[in-house]
């Protein structure tokens, strides 16, 4: 088993019924127009996600000069995925933010769909501004149009300055809340994230969190080194991180250590 929300999510959206082409070209249109004045208001940069064609409109109010873009200035990508932006967030950050979209999805698909636009998530990241320092920045994200056949279609997610006080612990205090009546619950947990690692993976990150090194982890558990650095390398694969501390740091995240 491997943590992977952004494939999972791309399954997921694959599987959602969608409308003809001809009616999603007339609604599109319409919600293009929308967002482009919404940003215009808000002055942050917004994604309006197409899953129905994987395509993506960028709109760019004043907070577009944060990542590089021009200011009002509108364009289109050939993906549901912002990577310009992606890869200016902090990997930690990244990797929570993909998985609470992926929580917000399965939430959304639990409830009716006449009640599905009523949500959005919100939480605050770490993003590299312009001096190439990272920055903490809003992010909020809800789905703006169903399809007639009720599949999700069109997906928002909004960047702007955050005026919060940071989060602690490395977490991006993912919330999700209903916009209608201003009710709202903390995801600090995500649904099969708790059996991701084995006992004995969660004792070897925990005794690596510690500081101890793979020789000293050996002799504690009494197994041998190769049997130790196997069980690293699967943390990290599992995690989808680059190193062993990041992988305590996503573990502790994610509430599984």
């Amino acid at each position: 088993m491997e943590l992977n929300p952004l494939k999972d999510l791309h399954e997921r959206f694959s599987l959602e019924m969608m409308d003809s082409e001809k009616y999603r070209a007339i609604v599109l249109k319409e919600c293009i127009a929308k967002m482009a004045n919404y940003v215009a208001i808000d002055r942050s940069v917004a994604v309006l996600s197409d899953l129905a064609e994987n395509k993506s409109h960028v709109f760019a109010g004043d907070f577009g000069a944060f990542f590089g873009m021009t200011p009002n200035h509108y364009s289109t990508i050939d993906s549901i995925w912002e990577e310009d932006i992606y890869r200016r967030i902090h990997p930690e950050d990244l990797f929570q933010r993909h998985l609470l979209e992926l929580e917000f999805f399965n939430f959304l698909k639990s409830i009716e769909s006449k009640e599905q636009l009523n949500y959005a998530t919100s939480c605050t990241i770490r993003v590299l501004n312009s001096n190439q320092e990272y920055e903490y920045i809003s992010h909020r994200s809800f789905y703006l149009q169903h399809s007639l056949k009720g599949g999700l279609w069109l997906d928002v997610c909004l960047y702007n300055y955050s005026f919060d006080t940071p989060p602690l612990d490395n977490k991006i205090d993912g919330k999700i809340k209903n916009i209608k009546t201003g009710t709202q619950r903390l995801v600090d947990t995500y649904n099969n994230c708790s059996d991701l690692l084995t006992s004995r993976e969660k004792e070897i990150l925990i005794k690596v969190g510690q500081g101890l090194i793979s020789k000293e982890i050996a002799s504690e558990l009494k197994i041998s080194i190769n049997t130790v650095n196997r069980h690293r390398q699967n943390i990290l694969e599992k995690l989808k991180v680059g190193n062993s501390m990041e992988a305590v740091c996503t573990a502790k995240a994610l509430n599984i250590l």
